[in-house]
C-alpha cells in the first residue's frame, strides 16, 4: 500500500510556485516526458559544463528513475555511476533512494534489493525514505527473508518508531501473507494513520481473515479515523467473503454517511459483495445508481451468478447488458459459456460460440477450454473434441477439460488414451482419470493409476483419496483400505467432511464396521451424508437396532434426514427384521420430516414386509401405493416370494414386471431360479428360451479375495486359476470333514436339471467355495478370510461357510450384493435372515 510519503518524495519542484522562480533549465527539465527528451536535456547540460550544472544533473537522474522503465533506469544508473563516485556527495543517498524506488515501481525488485545490499556493505547511511522503498520492493517480489533482514536494520538503526516505516512494515508482512507479524508491528505503533489501518485490514481480507478485517474496520471508525476508498474496497470484499448481508449493508450505509467517493473499483466491490450475499436486486440498484451501464459491473454479477449455481439468472442480466448498448468482452463470454454448460443449454452455448468466432476470441485458451466443457456438458462430445483439435496452444487445462468431458460422456477409454498422450499432467489430470475409472467400475485399474501417480511424484489431495477410498470400498479390499487410511494420516492429507465420509463408507464396504465407526466418531463435523454412511455401515452388517439408534441420534443432533438416509435406515430394518420400527420410520417421512416418499422407499417397505414372510401384507401395500409400482417394487416382492417359496405370487409378480419391461435380465433369472427351486424344469426351460430369444445372459457368480495385497477372482465352475491344482484337494478335504459332522448339500440350490451327482459337483464349484478354499491354503491360521461376491449367496454356501468357520476355527466374512455375512464358530451374523 503506497503511503503519502511514497507518492510525493520524488517531486522535484513545488508545482504551485510561479514558473519565474525556477531557472529556465529546471522548467525545461520538467517538460521532458520521455527518455529521449531527457537524454537531449542531458546533452545540453553536459555541453554547458557539469561543474556549474550539478544540481540539474541530479534532478535529471532522478527524473530518469521516476520514469521507471527498464531503459530509463538503465540510463539513470549509468549516469549515476559515471558522475557520483563519492558517497560523501550530498545527493548520493537521495539518488540511491530514487533508484531503489524506480526499480521497485518498474517491477525489477531484485535490483532494488541489490542496491540496498550494496549500500549496507559500503556503509552508506540510510534515512527514513530508504526503508519504505526497499520494503515495497520486498513486498512486490514476495521477498520475505530479505524483508525480515530490512526490519532488523530498521530496529538496529533506531527507525522503528517512524510511522511511515512502520506502515511499510505492516504492508510488507501483509503482502507476504504473514498477517500475524503485520499485526504485531501494528499493535506496537504509538501513532496510526489511515494507511496503517488500511494496510492491516486489506491484509486480513486478502489472506482469509475476513472477520478480523471487518472488526478492525469498526475499531478504526471507533477511533475516529476516516476511511478512504481503498479501505472501503477491502472491508466490503471481506463482507462478501463472509456472505454476511446484514454486515455488508451496515458497511454500505457507512459509505453513504461518510460521503466516500464511489469510484469504479468501489462500486464493483459493492456489487460483488451484494451478489455473493444473495441480494442481486440490491447489486443491480447500486450498479445502475452509481455508474450506469458499466461492463465491469455486469461481468461481476454474471460471474457471481455462475459461481453460486444461479445460472438461470444469467440470461436476464445479459439482456439488460445489451440494452445498455454494451459489447460483451472475453470475461462476459466466459460467464455466459459457463452458464450454458451448467444449464446444459446447447442453443445458448452455440450462440456464444458464434459470437466468439465473429469477434476473434477463440485464440484465448480460457474461452476454448470453456467451450470444450460446455459442449461436453451438453452431450456434444464430437464438437468438444473439434474445439480441442483446433486449438493452437493446448494447455494442461485444455487436456483436463477434454478428459473430464469424455469421462462425463462415459467415454473413459478415449479419456485414458488422451491422458496417456498428455505432454504434461497435473493433480487435476490424475484426479479426473481416477474418478473416471471408478465411475466405470475399473477399481483395480484405478488403484494401479494411483500407484503410477505416486511414482510420478504427484502429491494427492483430499479429492484423490476420496476416489481411492471408493475404489477400495467397492473392491472390499480391507488390507488396501487400511493402507489407504495410514497413507492419509502419514502424509497429513487434510480429512475434510467428504473424505471422512468416504473413509466411513470404505471401511463399512470392507466389512470392518469397527474402523468405520471409529472414523465416524472422530469427525468434528457431520452432515447428513456422514450420518447416512454410518447408518449404512450398520445396515450392511445387519445391525438394524444400531442403525435405527443412529438415525434417531442424527435427528436429535438437528440434522434433517434426506431421501438417501431413509433408504439406508429402511434397508437396515429390512435386513434386521425390524418390521414395526421400519413401518414407523416410513410413516414419519411425511408426517414428521416432510419428506415425500419416492418409489425406492416404497420398494424398501415391500422388501421389509416380504423378507419377514408377510407376503400378503406386502402385496396389499403395493396395491394401495399412491404411485404406480415399478420394476424395483415388483422385483423386491418377487425376491421375497422366492425366499418363502410362494410360486403363485412369484408368477404374478413376474407377469407384472413383464408388462413394464419384458427384457429385465434380473427378473427373468429370478423367475427361472424360483421354478428351478421347485423342480419345475419345463417352466425353467421356457423362461431360459425366452431369455435366449431376447439376448439376455445370466451373470455368472464370481467371488474375489485379497491375499497379501493381491486380489484373486474366481468364477463358478471355472478352473483357470493358477493354483486350481492346490484348491481342488482342499475342497475335497473340506467336503469330507463337513460330511463327517452331518453336512448334506442343498441340491435345490442347483438351478439346472441334472442328476444329483452332477448337482453335487456343481455345488462344490460355486465361486465363494473356490475363494474360501484358496483363502484356507493361502493365509495363516487365525487370519480372517474376506470374500466379496457379486450375487446373493445361496443357502447351501451359507450353510457350508458356517460349518467351515467352526471346523477350521476361522472367521469368514462374505459380502454378497445384499449385505455382509460374518461366520464365526458355526454361526452367521445374519441369523439366517438375508
Amino acid at each position: 500500500m503506497a503511503t503519502p510519503l511514497l507518492t510525493t518524495t520524488l517531486t522535484i519542484q513545488n508545482p504551485n510556485k510561479p514558473i519565474t522562480e525556477n531557472p529556465p533549465e529546471t522548467n525545461s527539465l520538467k517538460l521532458c516526458k520521455t527518455l529521449k527528451e531527457l537524454k537531449q536535456h542531458q546533452a545540453h547540460i553536459t555541453k554547458q559544463g557539469l561543474k556549474k550544472k550539478t544540481h540539474l544533473l541530479t534532478k535529471l537522474i532522478a527524473a530518469c528513475a521516476e520514469l521507471a522503465t527498464p531503459e530509463s533506469l538503465k540510463h539513470a544508473r549509468k549516469a549515476f555511476n559515471l558522475y557520483y563516485v563519492k558517497k560523501e556527495n550530498a545527493p548520493y543517498l537521495y539518488l540511491l533512494n530514487c533508484l531503489i524506488r524506480g526499480y521497485a515501481f518498474c517491477g525489477l525488485c531484485d535490483e532494488s534489493v541489490k542496491i540496498y545490499a550494496d549500500m549496507l556493505r559500503q556503509g552508506v547511511g540510510f534515512d527514513h525514505y530508504t526503508f519504505p522503498f526497499v520494503l515495497s520492493a520486498c513486498a512486490k517480489k514476495d521477498g520475505f527473508f530479505e524483508g525480515v533482514q530490512v526490519h532488523g536494520s530498521v530496529v538496529k538503526m533506531g527507525f522503528e518508531e517512524d510511522v511511515y516505516i512502520q506502515n511499510s512494515l505492516v504492508h510488507f508482512y501483509c503482502e507476504c501473507g504473514e498477517v500475524e507479524e503485520g499485526r504485531k508491528v501494528f499493535d506496537e505503533m504509538c501513532e496510526r494513520n489511515i494507511v496503517s489501518w488500511t494496510s492491516l485490514i486489506c491484509g486480513c481480507a486478502r489472506w482469509g481473515f475476513a472477520e478480523e478485517a471487518v472488526s478492525l474496520f469498526f475499531e478504526m471508525v471507533g477511533n475516529g479515523v476516516r476511511a478512504n476508498e481503498v479501505t472501503m474496497v477491502c472491508v466490503i470484499s471481506a463482507c462478501g467473503k463472509l456472505r454476511d448481508l446484514e454486515l455488508g449493508e451496515r458497511v454500505w450505509r457507512y459509505i453513504g454517511e461518510l460521503g466516500v467517493e464511489m469510484n469504479e473499483v468501489l462500486v464493483n466491490a459493492v456489487v460483488d459483495m451484494f451478489t455473493k450475499c444473495g441480494s442481486v436486486d440490491k447489486a443491480r440498484e447500486v450498479s445502475r445508481g452509481c455508474v450506469g451501464g458499466d461492463l465491469v459491473l455486469y461481468n461481476t454479477i454474471l460471474s457471481n451468478y455462475v459461481h453460486q449455481g444461479q445460472a438461470r439468472e444469467v440470461v436476464p442480466v445479459l439482456n439488460d447488458l445489451l440494452k445498455q448498448g454494451l459489447k460483451p468482452d472475453r470475461i462476459t463470454m466466459l460467464s455466459l459459456i459457463s452458464a450454458s454448460a451448467e444449464l446444459e443449454n446447447y442453443l445458448l452455448g452455440r450462440e456464444c460460440h458464434g459470437y466468439v468466432l465473429r469477434n476473434a476470441l477463440e485464440a484465448c485458451a480460457n474461452i476454448s477450454n470453456s467451450l470444450i466443457n460446455m459442449y461436453m456438458k451438453c452431450g456434444k462430445k464430437e464438437l468438444g473434441c473439434m474445439i480441442f483439435d483446433r486449438m493452437m496452444n493446448k494447455t494442461v487445462v485444455s487436456y483436463n477439460s477434454l478428459i473430464a468431458g469424455l469421462v462425463g460422456n462415459d467415454d473413459v477409454e478415449l479419456a485414458r488414451k488422451i491422458f496417456s498422450e498428455m505432454p504434461e499432467t497435473n493433480l487435476v489430470s490424475w484426479n479426473t482419470i481416477l474418478a473416471g475409472l471408478v465411475q466405470e467400475s475399473l477399481f483395480e485399474e484405478a488403484i494401479k493409476h494411483f500407484r503410477r501417480m505416486q511414482n510420478k511424484g504427484i502429491e494427492p489431495d483430499e479429492m484423490t483419496m476420496v476416489t481411492v477410498a471408493s475404489a477400495c470400498g467397492y473392491l472390499g479390499a480391507l488390507d488396501l483400505a487400511k493402507w489407504t487410511y495410514r497413507y492419509i494420516k502419514t502424509n497429513n492429507i487434510y480429512c475434510d467432511l467428504r473424505l471422512n465420509t468416504a473413509l466411513v463408507d470404505m471401511f463399512s464396504r470392507c466389512g470392518d464396521t469397527r474402523s468405520a465407526m471409529l472414523v465416524f466418531d472422530t469427525m468434528k463435523e457431520r452432515d447428513v451424508s456422514a450420518w447416512t454412511a454410518a447408518i449404512g455401515a450398520m445396515a450392511i452388517e445387519g445391525n438394524g437396532e444400531q442403525a435405527v439408534h443412529l438415525f434417531h441420534e442424527m435427528i436429535m443432533q438437528g440434522v434433517k434426514p434426506d431421501e438417501v438416509a431413509f433408504v439406508k435406515v429402511l434397508t437396515a430394518c429390512s435386513h434386521g427384521g425390524l418390521v414395526n420400527q421400519g413401518m414407523s420410520i416410513f410413516q414419519s417421512m411425511t408426517e414428521l420430516h416432510k419428506v415425500s416418499p419416492q418409489i425406492v422407499h416404497y420398494g424398501c417397505v415391500v422388501d421389509l414386509l416380504g423378507r419377514a414372510g408377510m407376503l400378503k401384507e406386502a402385496f396389499n401395500f403395493i396395491q394401495t401405493m399412491p404411485i404406480e409400482p415399478n420394476v424395483t417394487v415388483w422385483r423386491a416382492f418377487l425376491a421375497a416370494c422366492r425366499t418363502h417359496k410362494n410360486e403363485k405370487m412369484a408368477t404374478y409378480a413376474a407377469g407384472m414386471i413383464a408388462e413394464s419391461t419384458g427384457e429385465d435380465a434380473g427378473v427373468q433369472v429370478l423367475l427361472s431360479n424360483i421354478y428351478a427351486s421347485a423342480g419345475k424344469w419345463t417352466d425353467v426351460a421356457e423362461v431360459r428360451l425366452s431369455m435366449k430369444a431376447m439376448g439376455i445372459k445370466k451373470v455368472p457368480g464370481s467371488s474375489s479375495i485379497e491375499v497379501n495385497g493381491t486380489i484373486h477372482e474366481f468364477t463358478s465352475g471355472d478352473q483357470s486359476h493358477l493354483v486350481t491344482d492346490l484348491i481342488l484337494p482342499i475342497l475335497e478335504e473340506m467336503n469330507y470333514r463337513l460330511r463327517d459332522v452331518g453336512y448334506v448339500p442343498d441340491l435345490k440350490s442347483v438351478l439346472f436339471d441334472v442328476d444329483e451327482q452332477e448337482k453335487d459337483t456343481l455345488l462344490s464349484r460355486h465361486s465363494e467355495k473356490l475363494a474360501l478354499g484358496f483363502g484356507l491354503i493361502s493365509t495363516s491360521h487365525g487370519t480372517p478370510i474376506r470374500i466379496i461376491k457379486n450375487l446373493r449367496i445361496c443357502s447351501d454356501c451359507h450353510s457350508y461357510a458356517k460349518l467351515v468357520s467352526e471346523i477350521y476355527d476361522r472367521k469368514i466374512i462374505i459380502r454378497d450384493n445384499h449385505r455382509f455375512h460374518v461366520f464365526e464358530h458355526g454361526i452367521c451374523s445374519c441369523s439366517n435372515y438375508w
